[in-house]
């Protein structure tokens, strides 16, 4: 394990490179930087005068670095990192050290063209026609609500024109990738009505293939969508903005393998595959379930602006519906769940020339060692899985904003919320058929977690700047939210239940088809979610489960300070309080996990404590201070900052595992501090070069924690202790009207945990307690770099590129599971490369 002193040695050199970097002598010909106009605080500002750390992405910029994913920018901004590992709208973020968790709230407002987006599938899309992108780190729940606890990231997207515009862009790169996008744009009626139109399409067969059917690629993506714009201006004081998408996902999830960490069972068997450093797993992928993910979603807004004499009404609609599952080989081979079915003892007799007798691990004759056939294997033993998350949600918003040139600048307004998402995971029998059912009941259902969950939410909220002297700044935002939850169970009771298969109800007892016991004592029914049985110890099960319900409230405030020393420093000082709503996880998640995973009677601090089916909100108090200066007559900038965190009951996404196949479990952390430091600035070194720097450290730590109260003293998960970023622009005339133009981008990921169990060993509760060491579960730092270079012209461009050009090997998430005693990897992109054709038509 890194220790604090390594951390810190790493840190010293990424602040000394940076720092020189930017110390290099800059020409006295070169150009002046591009003043960036931002609108972090709902109003058209100087980047320079927003108190708070914002990285900002221009049009050229993002033309000129192939920026078209969320992944694409946030790679490129300090202190930020993400994850989109097991499926298309499963995107997580990790900014300043506050994590986003997978089934609650996201950690950041997405805001696109002044409209709040709150279904978190919305934010890992294709980017189409943008202007610029503004990602604000810091709490901003005082002006965006309770999804902004960690930031906010603003998208500017082309608005219509009165003038006719048209442009396409065509790319194909290595494994069979191929993007497209086409925008067009004009006036319908001159100088009043306008409209825009975009589109795009992407393809890849992905980078790993499948070992065992030797066709079927395990990342393959496949997506389109469709775009339009109107804008409405009758007259100079309104403006109507409506907007509709239209988008469909097919591609693959769950691309993981297993990386074991028993060293007992690796000295047993004298083999080191059960105790592996996860950064150094060979990938084989060899599941038997092609997996397949779908998404369906649908955008529909508008929103007005009418200037008034003294100030601007601005009010929006916002109707969006995601539809998405996935269907992937299960995760339940290792525990014997289906040894004595008739399709496993074929597809392993296939495999290993014996069919499996028994569901004990050692000891059986003839005995089939666990670790010959893990999780996604080729065998029908490990059963399948089948999860949806759906969510319509429809939201309000009306803001009253005062004029930008007065001393005294407010604003106020109202916001409202009504949300239905539907989410389930089911553990299924896989009988070798070539096409399983997707669906959650049906005669292969074994387990099932199914609910729909509503929520209601009402802001008010205002904000106040006043230029207390021409050169200082005082700033107040306040928000009140209030989200009213309620969880409806969705799985059916055990007098509708229409199969009487296999229900594995206990972990110590095998039960054969149609009986359902717990410690030998049979149940009245075969319920799919322990949540129906009321009593452990009796076998007692009910034909109900009440609605659940719960409110939250908070009051957001955020005070800032900005103070001008001079034309060419500004000082600024933040504190605000970050929100993120309880909720609900999926009913029965914590039966399952008391039945399955936790130790009866134990009361050692290693032992897991079951997270309950409700989780707590969050809340933080975060402190800031920084600068920006502009150096050398207008050719360098230069940034920094210093911030304190201080949360209580952090949200934090774990995925459990065991016989009833997978669940996703939201939990809390009780207490956690963070700090840190970052600096950033960029420089026109000569007329024809260009560079940017940036470097985040992040010292995170858990200060209390109930649901594992060995953790404590560990670093907070998902948050790398460093990010840095550089990039270099070339650009140099050729000919008449043509540049050469070369960028050239390197960013680094510090080594992450991605668990509150790190440099500890607990038991293995499903392998019967053997001690599990996860010390080699941290992910290794790694750089990636990425070259693109080319000609351009005002009209059309062709430029050659290469994504990860080093062929860096790397894990993009470890996902522990410390009761299974190992953790599912996923890995990261390898090189690719492809050459990009656009061309403008007017």
């Amino acid at each position: 394990m890194m220790n604090k002193t390594e951390k810190c040695g790493d840190s010293r050199i990424i602040l000394a490179v940076l720092m020189l970097s930017l110390a290099m002598p800059i020409p006295i010909h070169a150009q002046e930087l591009e003043e960036i106009v931002v609108t972090a605080r709902q109003r058209s500002e100087r980047l320079s005068d927003v108190p708070a750390s914002i990285t900002a992405f221009t049009k050229a910029t993002i033309e000129r670095s192939g920026i078209e994913r969320a992944e694409d920018f946030i790679f490129q901004t300090p202190g930020v990192t993400m994850v989109n590992t097991v499926e298309a709208g499963d995107a997580s973020l990790s900014i300043r050290g506050l994590n986003g968790a997978r089934d609650a709230e996201t950690n950041f407002a997405f805001i696109i063209d002044g409209i709040l987006y709150t279904n978190p599938s919305a934010f890992n899309r294709e980017f189409t026609d943008l202007q610029q992108i503004e990602v604000l780190k810091g709490p901003q729940g005082a002006l965006y609500g309770r999804s902004a606890a960690s930031g906010a990231v603003i998208v500017t997207t082309g608005k219509p024109t009165n003038e006719p515009e048209a442009s396409i862009e065509a790319s194909y790169a290595s494994h069979q990738s191929q993007l497209i996008k086409a925008t067009a744009s004009g006036a319908l009626k001159q100088d009043e009505l306008y409209a825009r139109l975009s589109l795009d399409y992407r393809d890849t067969d992905g980078h790993l293939s499948n070992n065992f059917t030797d066709a079927d690629t395990v990342n393959d993506f496949n997506n389109y969508n469709i775009a339009g714009r109107l804008v409405w201006e009758p007259d100079a004081a309104l403006s109507l903005d409506g907007k509709l998408r239209y988008g469909e996902v097919d591609a693959a999830a769950i691309a993981f393998n297993a990386s074991l960490a028993l060293p007992s069972f690796a000295q047993a068997f004298g083999n080191a595959a059960f105790f592996e450093d996860a950064n150094e797993h060979e990938f084989v992928f060899s599941p038997n379930v092609d997996p397949g993910n779908e998404q369906e979603s649908l955008e529909a807004s508008i929103k007005m602006d009418y200037e008034m004499e003294r100030a601007t009404l601005t009010g929006w609609l916002l109707y969006s519906d995601v539809e998405q599952f996935f269907v992937a080989d299960g995760t339940s081979g290792a525990f014997g769940f289906y040894f004595t079915d008739a399709s496993c003892r074929s597809t392993t007799a296939a495999l290993a020339g014996f069919p499996v007798q028994s569901p004990n691990y050692i000891g059986a004759t003839p005995e089939l060692p666990v670790s010959l056939f893990p999780p996604y294997s080729p065998t029908t033993c490990d059963g399948y899985q089948y999860q949806e998350r759906n969510q319509k949600d429809i939201s309000i918003e009306m803001r009253l904003t005062s004029a930008d040139d007065q001393r005294l600048r407010w604003n106020a307004g109202f916001y409202w919320l009504d949300l239905e998402r539907e989410v389930g995971v089911a553990q299924l029998l896989d009988d070798g058929r070539t096409a399983l059912p997707n669906s959650f009941v049906n005669p292969l259902t074994d387990a099932l977690v199914h609910d729909r969950f509503d929520t209601t939410v009402y802001s008010v909220f205002g904000a106040v700047n006043y230029d207390v002297t021409p050169e200082i700044e005082a700033s107040l935002a306040l928000r009140w939210d209030r989200e009213e939850r309620e969880a409806t169970n969705l799985v059916p009771t055990p007098s509708q239940r229409t199969s009487s298969r296999i229900n594995y109800c206990s972990n110590t007892t095998y039960v054969p088809p149609g009986v359902c016991t717990l410690d030998g004592v049979a149940l009245a029914g075969t319920p799919l979610n322990p949540a129906f049985i009321t009593n452990f110890a009796t076998g007692t099960v009910t034909d109900s489960i009440a609605p659940r319900s719960k409110s939250f409230t908070q009051l957001q405030p955020k005070l800032s300070l900005t103070w001008d020393v001079d034309e060419d420093w500004t000082l600024f000082a933040s504190w605000g309080i970050g929100f993120k709503s309880g909720g609900f996880n999926n009913i029965g998640s914590n039966a399952t996990i008391q039945q399955f995973l936790v130790t009866p009677g134990a009361t050692s601090g290693t032992d897991l404590v079951a997270p309950s089916d409700l989780f707590r909100k969050e809340t933080s108090s975060a402190f800031e201070l920084g600068f920006k200066a502009q150096l050398a007559q207008g050719r360098m900038n230069l940034n920094g900052a210093a911030f304190y965190t201080k949360v209580e009951d952090m949200q934090f996404f774990e995925f459990f595992v065991g016989p009833f196949g997978l669940l996703r479990v939201v939990e809390n952390i009780d207490k956690a501090s963070i700090w840190g430091l970052e600096l950033g600035g960029s420089a026109q070194i000569t007329e024809a070069f260009a560079i940017s720097m940036g470097a985040s450290l992040i010292e995170g730590e858990i200060d209390e924690n109930r649901v594992r109260p060995n953790t404590v003293g560990n670093e907070i998960p998902s948050a790398p202790a460093f990010t840095f970023n550089a990039a270099g622009q070339y650009i140099q005339p050729l000919f008449d009207g043509i540049d050469f133009v070369g960028t050239l981008n390197y960013s680094l990921v510090g080594k992450t945990w991605f668990h509150t169990v790190q440099d500890n060993v607990v038991p293995a509760v499903l392998f019967g307690g053997p001690p599990a060491d996860f010390s080699k579960t941290r992910r290794d730092a790694y750089g990636l770099l990425t070259l693109r270079a080319g000609l351009e012209s005002d009209t059309w461009r062709v430029i050659a590129f290469v994504n990860n050009l080093t062929d860096e090997a790397f894990l993009e998430e470890v996902i522990p599971a410390p009761e299974f005693g190992g953790s599912f990897i996923h890995p990261g992109t390898d090189r690719i490369y492809g050459i990009e054709l656009g061309y403008s038509f007017f």
